[in-house]
């Protein structure tokens, strides 16, 4: 794990070093010491500090964060507009810069993200192939930004309650359950996301191995009726402390579900179900 100096932080974020140093002796800025008395602050501490403070920050670069510098000099404030244009670097430090500025994985997921994927799709359903290129292109660069955005999370402690989700057979997206597993993360849970084109089988085998307290199942592509109905017969069989939440375009071809699932229409939807369930056990 790489460790900043208070020059290097400063420097960053466009301060002097004598403010910086203030910041650490008065506990706004976690530091450890080396053996000779000089401050060392962590990369995640440093992310912490900017996103929580809204500091600027004036040399990205500084903290491994080139693609935020990318973006900014691009000066374009969509997202789509990276997607569509194959920059892939542009639109990691867009996202990346959006979170550092303090907005949630929530925030980003129901809105610059879902709206950008949606006019790529418009895009897709009125043009020829050069359309099918163009979508599946900005498909996998978004998917790269959200990987990216992942790593900037701040990781659970291992006592944390686990969760366990996926996308059930012959659904092979991968965006939506990604999203999902950093929403729940950031609601406080230890997510394990199973991905895409998950057999109940191996729902199965995860919920014996972890025994999560959460499941969800991320549904985009259309399911058939003999996959619905083998998903829901198992969804119905889980103890009855476990959570349920069902969510994506198509979830509602799940029926017969058990009285506790709840149906997230956004991913607001799930984090606050997460979030309601963490309060619970804690009230407990």
């Amino acid at each position: 794990m790489r460790f900043l100096s208070t020059r290097e932080l400063a420097d960053a974020l466009g301060v002097s070093e004598s403010s910086l140093k203030r910041w650490v002796d008065a506990g706004k800025i976690s530091a450890s010491r080396t053996e000779g008395g000089h401050r060392r602050i962590q990369i995640a501490e440093a992310m912490r500090f900017i996103r929580e403070t809204g500091a600027p920050l004036a040399r990205p670069e500084l903290l491994d964060l080139p693609e935020v510098a990318a973006a900014r000099a691009r000066g374009d404030g969509r997202l789509s507009s990276f997607l569509r244009d194959g920059d892939s670097v542009g639109a990691r430090g867009w996202l990346m810069a959006r979170y550092l500025e303090g907005a949630t994985i929530v925030e980003l997921a129901d809105g610059p993200i879902r709206e950008a994927m949606a006019a790529v799709g418009e895009r897709w359903h009125h043009a020829d192939d050069s359309g099918v290129f163009l979508e599946h292109r900005a498909t996998d660069i978004c998917l790269q930004a959200v990987a990216q955005l992942r790593t900037m999370i701040p990781a659970v402690p291992a006592s944390a309650p686990v969760a366990i989700g996926g996308g059930p057979s012959d659904d092979p997206y991968v965006l939506p359950s990604q999203l999902a597993a950093m929403v729940v993360t950031e609601a406080g849970w230890r997510a394990i996301n199973l991905g895409p084109d998950t057999p109940v089988g191996a729902f199965a085998h995860a919920v014996a191995q972890h025994h999560p307290e959460l499941v969800w199942i991320s549904i985009t592509a259309p399911l058939a009726p003999a996959r619905a109905r083998s998903m829901s017969r198992w969804l119905d069989g889980l103890p009855a402390t476990t959570a349920i939440v069902i969510g994506g375009q198509q979830a509602r071809t799940l029926t017969s579900l058990p009285p506790r699932a709840v149906w997230a229409s956004s991913m607001a939807d799930l984090s606050a179900a997460a979030g309601a369930r963490i309060t619970h056990q804690r009230a407990g």
